[in-house]
């Protein structure tokens, strides 16, 4: 017998296997396999086992996380991790509403329901927004009349959508599928009415695990079914209370836009509270934010798994992480890190820094929810939870492009604007994040990439800091770390105001070298001086170390900026044996003395291209810029 071809996945290589085998036998050794009917039958044979491999290797790859394609399989796997994607996100924002009351209205105590409607328009489409809770006050005087005061109302962009469902012998423990793939699953409020003719409601719980679930215990949980549409289930009498056929469930939630109803700052209320003669005043405390489309195949591949490998826990870094960005989809990046690796060391505290996505903010509500649902729930000892504002870092880009013009028809300012995109990509799809590195390599390759006519491509970097002027104008000593070696003498900012002596000077930073500061290391450390427009030196106000990249300023203020500007922007130049741009944190192994510098794990710091554009008033100085040399090779 012939040896069977069993590995074989293309159409026509079956068939000639399936040929080879038939003539190794002697009931068809003089057979004409060319022939018609002879043909079709193989044709029949190898279509039926090119369809079955295919089918095989497709149920192989969606029954894994890794491979699988489809939605509704890494969905299925992610709920084996006991992950559930999370939904669309209402963007929200923050209101004050005054209410001048109708003057027939005679009640002293208003209450704003959670159906008031507050719409903004965006591009020429209006969206509608609701509080997420009734807020009471009380009438007061505002000088103008009397008045209903609410503050700090909490509005989220959609429509107010009711579903109701019967129970059935059937239908005691769900599921009940929201027919909307808009819901924003956090507005969901879930209650349950005793029957068609018991009016009587009860109000029910999410629950998001069940280890602390007891029998009695008014929870639902959720769940994304196959179809992509979420599903509310209910306890079985053990994990939960069980619900009674003939209960009615009740399910209202906003079904929302989601991200394209971010960054509006203009709200008005759009319902009639007192009366037809009232007069209503919104103002917006934060523009909306967070608005954002549900969760990717992608992200849930990604965050399952991390997500599972916490067992509801939050003890390393990493769980932190995880839980974090499992529960707010607004945050792209996460660092973590403990109190003992903290300069200084500070025991007994976690310290988290978060990143939102661009468009989102993370309000002060967001990170005491975070501790509260997240943090203290799974944290097993009593660890205090810090938070840390990011610092940027900002990269400017001074490239040089030589090109072949007979390799190409474009022209000059078309080459610059194809690496202008490039490097616009990089930064967007690379940085960005909280500990993420610069590569040189990387970045040349898809500069030089931009066009095919490329002969060389010669990349320098500028780093620089940006401070508002309440940062600058801090009691105490102002500490600038850029993480990189400095080139001495490359040291500027863009002109401010500064009081010397009782003298308003228009100055800016300079740096000079110690003597002991040689080339080509330029290891040691430098001073710092204030320069007139014409080049004088009226000041020294601090200190460089060019080996750890810092700045200290003590006692430094600034009066005002110029221009255009609104912070005060330092930038350097890293020394020339930097070629990729860390996060590191420089420090010296012993700090007294000029010892060894080490690199140690970068924790809240984010690089970010520098989008200065030139300005001559307020002497700030294009963050990218991009030049071409034409070449001819003959």
């Amino acid at each position: 017998m012939s040896q069977l071809k069993v590995t074989e996945l293309d159409f026509d290589n079956i068939k000639q296997n399936l040929k080879q085998y038939l003539q190794s036998q002697e009931e068809f050794s003089d057979y004409n396999f060319e022939g018609s009917a002879m043909s079709v039958l193989l044709d029949t044979l190898a279509y039926n086992t090119h369809y079955n491999a295919v089918l095989a290797h497709m149920l192989a790859n969606e029954s894994f996380l890794d491979s699988a394609v489809k939605r509704s399989s890494v969905v299925s796997i992610a709920k084996s991790l006991g992950y559930t994607p999370t939904s669309k996100r209402a963007s929200r924002a923050e209101v004050v509403l005054i209410v001048f009351p109708d003057p027939t209205f005679e009640n002293t105590v208003l209450t704003l329901t959670r159906n008031t409607q507050f719409t903004s328009t965006i591009d020429g489409v209006t969206y509608s927004f609701y509080p997420q809770t009734d807020k009471t006050t009380i009438l007061q005087n505002f000088g103008q009349g009397d008045a209903f005061y609410f503050s700090g109302i909490e509005i989220k962009e959609g429509f107010r959508v009711n579903n109701n469902f019967s129970v059935d012998a059937n239908t005691v423990s769900g599921p009940f599928i929201i027919p909307n793939q808009g819901v924003d699953t956090t507005t969901l409020r879930v209650r349950v009415q005793n029957s068609g003719t018991d009016f009587a409601v009860k109000s029910f719980q999410y629950k998001d695990k069940f280890a602390d679930v007891k029998a009695t215990d008014r929870a639902w949980f959720l769940e994304e079914g196959s179809d992509g549409l979420y599903r509310i289930l209910f306890g079985d009498g053990v994990v939960g209370q069980k619900l009674n056929p003939g209960n009615i469930v009740l399910i209202d939630y906003l079904n929302t836009n989601g991200a394209p109803a971010n960054n509006s700052e203009q709200f008005t209320c759009r319902t009639t509270i007192t009366g037809n003669n009232e007069r209503l005043i919104t103002l917006t405390t934060t523009p909306s934010y967070g608005g954002a489309v549900r969760e990717t195949v992608s992200s849930i591949k990604r965050n399952a798994p991390r997500y599972n490998s916490t067992k509801e826990r939050a003890v390393t870094a990493q769980d932190y992480v995880s839980l974090i960005k499992a529960k707010n989809q607004n945050i792209q990046s996460v660092s973590v890190w403990g109190g003992e690796d903290n300069d200084p060391p500070i025991y007994g505290k976690v310290f988290i820094s978060l990143n939102p996505y661009q468009g989102s903010i993370i309000t002060q509500g967001d990170k005491d929810q975070i501790v509260t649902e997240i943090i203290e729930p799974r944290t097993p000892i009593a660890i205090q939870p810090e938070f840390v504002d990011p610092e940027y870092l900002y990269v400017g880009v001074k490239a040089k492009l030589a090109y072949d013009v007979k390799k190409t028809t474009l022209t000059s300012g078309q080459i610059i604007q194809g690496a202008q995109v490039n490097i616009d990509n990089y930064f967007k799809n690379n940085l960005n994040y909280l500990n993420r590195h610069l590569y040189f390599s990387d970045l040349h390759k898809i500069v030089y990439g931009s066009s095919e006519a490329m002969k060389s491509v010669t990349i320098n970097f500028t780093l620089q800091k940006r401070f508002s002027l309440t940062e600058v104008n801090a009691i105490g000593t102002t500490k600038i770390s850029f993480n990189n070696k400095l080139t001495p003498r490359t040291l500027t900012t863009n002109w401010f105001d500064k009081n010397v002596g009782n003298v308003i000077y228009k100055v800016r930073l300079e740096d000079e070298p110690n003597r002991n500061v040689v080339a080509p290391n330029y290891n040691g450390s430098g001073r710092l001086f204030l320069v007139t427009e014409d080049n004088r030196r009226i000041a020294e106000v601090g200190t460089i170390d060019y080996d750890l990249g810092k700045l200290s300023l003590p006692d430094f203020n600034v009066i005002s900026l110029y221009g255009n500007a609104t912070k005060l922007h330092v930038t350097v130049e890293p020394h020339d044996t930097i070629k990729d741009i860390t996060t590191d944190i420089l420090t010296r192994t012993n700090p007294e003395s000029q010892s060894a510098v080490v690199p140690l794990p970068a924790k809240n710091t984010i690089l970010a291209k520098d989008d200065s554009v030139y300005n001559v008033i307020s002497g700030l100085r294009e963050g990218i810029k991009i030049e071409t040399i034409a070449r001819v090779d003959e």
